[in-house]
C-alpha cells in the first residue's frame, strides 16, 4: 500500500525543521552595523525594529544566499506564521536591510525604479528654494530644501494665512535647550507635479529667514531616491528599488541615525594628520563646515595651531555660544579629493554648552555641498558625488570679517559679514575687489591670497555689479 503524507503534515515537519535551525542563531546576531529599516540606522533603526517585533516578535528561521548581495529570509511571528522576505547584505554577508521590516513602514522597492517627477528649484547661493503649496490652497510658499531637518516647518504668520488647522503640540530639540512648537497633521502638499500626503507640519514663531517660508526636510529623501542637479537646478526623484547609478560620481556611505544624514570625514585643520569626524549634510546650513564644541574640545582644535580670523558668536533661545572662523588645510569625504584651503568655523566653550551632546562632531554645509551634483539613495544608505560648474572655481575665502564665493552662475558674491546676520550687502555680485575685477579672481588663486594679505592698517574697497561700494577697514 502506497503511504501518502498530506500537506499540513509536511508543512508541520518544515516547521519543526526550520524551529530547530532557529535555536542556533538570533536575528539581532545577524545584522550589519550598517543595518537599516526604512533608510533609518542605529538608534533609530533599532527604534523601529524594537516597534516590529513589540507588534510582530519575529524570531529567525533561515536564510538562503542568492546572487548579487540578497538572500532569502524566513522569520517566524508571534502566532507562528512564516514569513519569506529577500534580505539585503552586506560585504560580510551581514544583513543591512530585510524588504519586509521597510514595506511595514511604508517603503517599497520597484523592480525598475522609475522617475516620479523633475522639479525645478530657485538657487540662492547653493540654498534650494522649492516652491509648493498646501491642502490645494492657491497660495504658494518658498520652502528651504532642508536635510539638517527631518520634518516640514512653516513660520507662524504664513500658517496663520491659510488658516492651517494645529492637531497637537510638541517640544523640539535645538542647540541650548527645547522649544515648545504648534504641529499640524495630515496635510498635503504640491511641489510641481509632486503630490505628497500624509503631511507633519511645525509651525514656528518668528523664523529668522529672509528667503524663506519654511522648511521642507528629509520627507522628500526619505520617499524617493533624490538627484540635484546645481547646473541645471532641478530636483529629479526615482522611486526606491535596484537603483543602478550610471554616473561618474563617487560613492559616499552615509547612516540615518536620528532623523538627518551623517556621513564620514577627515579633517585637517594645520596640515596634521587627519582626523576622522562624523558630520551632518546640512542643505539647510549657510556655511562650508562646524565643528561642535565637543569634536573641537576632544582634539584641541583651537589650540592645534589654528589661525582664527573672525571670532563670533552663535545663539538659539538665548543660549550664546562663541565661534571662530579661519581656513582649515583640507577636508577629506570618504572617496573623494580633499578640498583644500576653505573656511570652517570652530566652537568655542561656554557654561551654557559644557554638557552639550549634539550626536555628531559637526556639520557640513551648502557652500560645501553646492559644489557637487547629488544622487541620494537614503534606502541604501548612499550617496554619489560628482563635479558641477562651481568646482571649477576657487573655495570661499575670507577677507578680514567678510566672507566671497562663488555662485553656481560663475558670479563673485558677498556671501556674508560674519557676526551680522542681516548686512544690507549679504548676496549681493561683487565686480571688484580693491580694483581686482572678479574675473581675475576666478582664474588666478594667487590674487585672491595677495588681498588676503593686505595689512589691517589699509582699507579694501568691494565695488558691485550695481556700481554701489562698501569699504572694509
Amino acid at each position: 500500500m502506497k503511504s501518502t503524507i498530506n500537506f499540513l503534515t509536511l508543512s508541520t515537519l518544515l516547521f519543526a525543521f526550520l524551529s530547530t535551525k532557529a535555536q542556533d542563531k538570533q536575528l539581532s546576531d545577524l545584522l550589519s552595523e550598517r543595518f537599516s529599516i526604512a533608510g533609518f540606522t542605529h538608534q533609530a533603526a533599532d527604534f523601529c525594529l524594537g516597534k516590529i517585533q513589540d507588534q510582530r516578535g519575529y524570531t529567525f528561521v533561515d536564510l538562503n544566499e542568492l546572487p548579487a548581495q540578497k538572500a532569502s529570509i524566513i522569520l517566524k511571528d508571534n502566532k507562528g506564521r512564516l514569513d519569506t522576505s529577500i534580505a539585503r547584505l552586506d560585504s560580510q554577508g551581514k544583513i543591512k536591510q530585510i524588504d519586509l521590516f521597510d514595506s511595514l513602514y511604508g517603503i517599497k522597492r520597484a523592480a525598475h525604479p522609475k522617475l516620479i517627477a523633475k522639479i525645478p528649484f530657485e538657487n540662492k547661493n547653493g540654498s534650494i528654494l522649492l516652491k509648493l503649496s498646501i491642502n490645494g490652497m492657491d497660495k504658494t510658499f518658498n520652502m528651504l530644501f532642508d536635510s539638517g531637518a527631518d520634518g516640514m516647518a512653516l513660520d507662524e504668520k504664513r500658517a496663520n494665512e491659510i488658516g492651517l488647522k494645529v492637531t497637537r503640540e510638541n517640544n523640539a530639540s535645538v542647540v541650548g535647550g527645547t522649544q515648545q512648537i504648534k504641529v499640524s497633521e495630515g496635510n498635503y502638499i504640491q511641489i510641481g507635479d509632486l503630490k505628497m500626503e500624509n503631511m507633519s507640519i511645525a509651525i514656528f514663531p518668528n523664523r529668522p529667514d529672509d528667503h524663506s517660508d519654511g522648511i521642507i526636510g528629509n520627507s522628500i529623501l526619505r520617499r524617493y531616491i533624490t538627484h540635484i542637479d546645481y547646473d541645471n537646478n532641478e530636483l529629479s526623484l526615482y522611486e526606491f528599488g535596484d537603483f543602478k547609478y550610471q554616473g561618474e560620481g563617487k560613492l559616499i556611505p552615509i547612516t540615518f541615525p536620528q532623523g538627518v544624514i551623517h556621513l564620514h570625514a577627515d579633517l585637517s585643520i594645520t596640515g596634521e594628520a587627519p582626523i576622522r569626524g562624523d558630520f551632518v549634510f546640512d542643505t539647510g546650513a549657510g556655511y562650508n563646515l562646524i565643528a561642535f564644541r565637543p569634536f573641537v574640545k576632544a582634539h584641541k582644535l583651537l589650540v592645534s595651531g589654528f589661525k582664527s580670523e573672525v571670532s563670533s558668536t552663535t545663539s538659539s533661545l538665548g543660549t550664546v555660544t562663541p565661534t571662530f572662523t579661519g581656513l582649515a588645510k583640507s577636508l577629506a569625504l570618504e572617496n573623494v579629493e580633499p578640498m583644500v584651503n576653505f573656511p570652517v568655523t570652530l566652537m568655542g566653550g561656554s557654561s551654557a554648552n559644557k554638557d552639550w551632546n549634539p550626536g555628531a562632531d559637526g556639520s557640513l554645509g551648502i557652500r560645501a555641498i553646492s559644489r557637487y551634483n547629488h544622487t541620494i539613495n537614503l534606502l541604501d544608505g548612499e550617496i554619489f558625488l560628482s563635479k558641477n560648474k562651481l568646482h571649477s572655481y576657487p573655495a570661499d575665502f575670507l577677507i578680514r570679517d567678510y566672507l566671497f564665493g562663488w555662485n553656481n552662475q560663475g558670479q563673485l558674491i558677498l556671501l556674508e559679514k560674519i557676526g551680522t546676520a542681516n548686512s544690507p550687502e549679504k548676496g549681493k555680485r561683487v565686480a571688484a575687489i580693491d580694483g581686482t575685477a572678479d574675473s581675475k579672481l576666478a582664474k588666478n588663486s594667487k590674487s585672491i591670497e595677495k588681498l588676503r594679505g593686505i595689512p589691517k592698517d589699509k582699507k579694501i574697497t568691494v565695488s558691485f555689479d550695481d556700481e554701489t561700494k562698501i569699504t572694509i577697514e
